[in-house]
This record gives structure tokens, C-alpha cells and sequence, in this order.
């Protein structure tokens, strides 16, 4: 199997070898050590100062995303979503069942985030701005730029899902007045699912959350917050995935964090220039080098999906909606590199041979 996934990833021999292990006993002084450890690391590679607090649930991305809205936000607020395909619509959908008041930038099919969009809402007064940074079914890498402006001209809080992005394209949270970070373990991290760390800002946590008792158990931040202090969570974590967590972030410490920055821009660049060789085209918008999406010029891309899958036993994304039969993603994340490139490409050719004879 090879997976050219955008997560879960092609994972790393030496993370494979931490998930082979007995996973240990978790309420011990060692254990805390290795979480405020990969906390420590987290931080570093995202320019979070050590005071901002972490929060790290055992829950899918979209676990994050709803316990940020219910610990920062409330029905008085006024927030602005990003909404540019699935995910955008998730955080859109999430507003809508916690009753918060919300305007949406919508985007059509092909289209990029501009100025333009935001000049639209000028008048309009916001608590908070809300993106996917990398809107994953699409593969756009939305200009920080434009959101950190426009968020500090409205004196509004930023929350970034960041979790097909960060250890991927280059993130700076205190840089660009970020208040929020969400992550998820299957994605950057190049390791299982089960984990999304969430990265509150100081200014947040002691407005919003600190004095925030919402009514819910297992997702109140306040409960994870005072808990990490001394390494641990609340609740169970997913102990095996916390390991691997930590192995993968020493990995990109020990090949410089640049470096493996700087390895995956070069894989992804490689890719979209051998694919000129087939009938596909690319978006013209900014792509996040985390998946580069392909657009065939025939409706036949759930065909191309099916094959690679079902005959040689390699995974790419499909993509749903109403560019199922049209667009591919290939992920450039995880234990890929230029040789995997050359092979997916000539693979990709005997595929579409074999089903438009061309």
C-alpha cells in the first residue's frame, strides 16, 4: 500500500516502529514529561509564546473545531467564516447549531480569497474571523495576510484550523495575531488519527475562555488547561498517538525545522511539473503544498481513483461533490518523495490508457 493521502499519511518507519510498542500506563511522571515535551516542540515550530495554553483532545478535527466555538464564542458575538468548501461549511454548519450570529464569505468553484471579499463586509463589525488556512477539499492556501489585517482592523479574535497546513506551509501564530490554532494528528504530524491539539493566545484565554464554564464535560477547555499544567488531560488520551506525537516532532527537530519544510515544498513542486505530461490541469489560485488537486479534462476521475486503488494498491484523494468525476488530490505529506512521484505519474499514464485508450 502507499498512500498519497492527505491524512491519514504515509507514515515513517520510525513512527511505525512507536506504535508496534505496548502502549504504557499514562498517569505517571514520565508521561507528562513527554507531553510537555511535544508541547514544547508544537509551540517552537509554530512561533507560540510558551504562555499560550494547549488544549489536547482525544477527537477528530471536527471535535476541535466545535469545542473552539463552544469555549470562545457565544450568541452575542458577530463572526466572520471563510467558507470555500467542506470545511469552511463545517465551521459554517457549527455556527448555525450553537445559535452564533455569522457572516459568510462564500466562495464559488476555482475562486481565490482576494481583498475583494472583505471590502464586501467593510461595514459590517465582527468578533471573530474564522478559516481553514488550507481549505483541504480544495487544496487553496488562503493568504494570512489578508485575514490577520482584516481580523486586527476589526479588533476581532482569528481562529485558524490549520490542520492540513501547519508543518506543511510556513505558520506564524504571534507573527500574524493568530488567537486560535487547531491541529489534528493525521495531517502535518504524519501520524494516526486521535489527537487535535488546539492552541489558545493569551488574549483569548484570559477574555473568553478563563471565565467561559460552559456546559459540557468532556470538551471544557478550563478542565484540559488546568490539567496540562502538569502534563496530563482530563480525560483519557489516546496514549499510543500522544508517543507517536512526540517521536514525529523530534524527527523534524533533528532534520532542521527549514530543512523539512524545505523537503516537502520540493516534493510537491516536483509533482506538479511531471504532470504536465498528463491530459490534467491545476487551479489558479495559491495551492498549500500539503495536496495538489488535478483536473481531467474528461469525467474520469473516480475511474483513475478506482484503478490506482483496486490494481496497484496506491491511494490518492477522491474529491466529492460536484467535482467527483473531475478532480484528484495528491498529498505530498508524509513518507513521500520524488521516486514515489515518478512512479504515481507513470502509473497515472497506464491508468488513463487503459481507460480512454489515449
Amino acid at each position: 500500500m502507499k498512500l498519497f493521502t492527505v491524512g491519514p499519511t504515509q507514515m515513517r518507519q520510525e513512527i511505525l516502529d512507536v506504535r508496534h510498542q505496548q502502549v504504557p500506563y499514562f498517569r505517571t511522571t514520565e508521561f507528562s514529561e513527554v507531553m510537555l515535551d511535544s508541547d514544547r516542540l508544537l509551540k517552537k515550530f509554530m512561533n507560540a509564546p510558551e504562555s499560550y495554553k494547549s488544549i489536547y483532545l482525544t477527537a477528530s478535527g471536527t471535535g476541535a473545531l466545535e469545542a473552539t466555538i463552544m469555549n470562545c464564542m457565544n450568541e452575542t458575538d458577530h463572526v466572520l467564516v471563510i467558507n470555500g468548501g467542506t470545511f469552511g461549511q463545517r465551521f459554517v454548519d457549527l455556527c448555525e447549531l450553537h445559535e452564533i450570529p455569522h457572516t459568510v464569505i462564500k466562495l464559488e468553484d476555482g475562486e481565490a480569497l482576494t481583498a475583494k471579499h472583505f471590502a464586501a463586509v467593510e461595514e459590517q463589525a465582527f468578533t471573530f474571523v474564522i478559516a481553514n488556512i488550507d481549505e483541504t477539499s480544495t487544496a487553496q492556501l488562503y493568504d494570512i495576510n489578508l485575514l490577520s489585517n482584516f481580523a486586527k482592523k476589526k479588533q476581532a479574535y482569528l481562529v485558524i484550523d490549520a490542520i492540513s497546513s501547519f508543518l506543511i506551509d510556513h505558520y506564524d501564530m504571534a507573527g500574524n495575531n493568530i488567537d486560535v490554532t487547531i491541529l489534528s494528528s493525521q495531517k502535518g504530524l504524519c501520524i494516526a488519527p486521535g489527537i487535535s491539539p488546539i492552541v489558545i493566545s493569551d488574549r483569548l484565554y484570559e477574555e473568553r475562555v478563563k471565565n467561559n464554564h460552559i456546559k459540557n464535560l468532556y470538551f471544557d477547555f478550563n478542565q484540559y488547561i488546568k490539567n496540562f499544567t502538569r502534563g496530563q488531560t482530563p480525560f483519557t488520551p489516546a496514549v499510543g498517538v500522544c508517543l507517536e506525537m512526540n517521536k514525529a516532532l523530534h524527527l523534524i527537530e533533528e532534520e532542521g525545522f527549514e530543512n523539512y519544510l524545505s523537503r516537502i515544498d520540493s516534493v510537491a513542486k516536483d509533482f506538479r511539473n511531471r504532470i504536465k505530461e498528463l491530459p490534467v490541469s491545476l487551479p489558479a489560485f495559491t495551492i498549500s503544498n500539503a495536496v495538489t488537486p488535478i483536473r481531467f479534462e474528461q469525467p474520469i476521475a473516480k475511474d483513475v481513483f478506482t484503478i490506482l486503488k483496486d490494481k496497484y494498491d496506491i491511494f490518492v484523494n477522491p474529491t466529492g461533490g460536484v467535482n467527483e468525476d473531475f478532480v484528484l488530490r495528491v498529498a505530498h505529506i508524509g513518507d513521500t518523495t520524488i521516486e514515489d512521484n515518478k512512479m504515481l505519474v507513470e502509473t497515472m499514464k497506464s491508468v488513463i490508457k487503459e481507460i480512454t485508450g489515449k
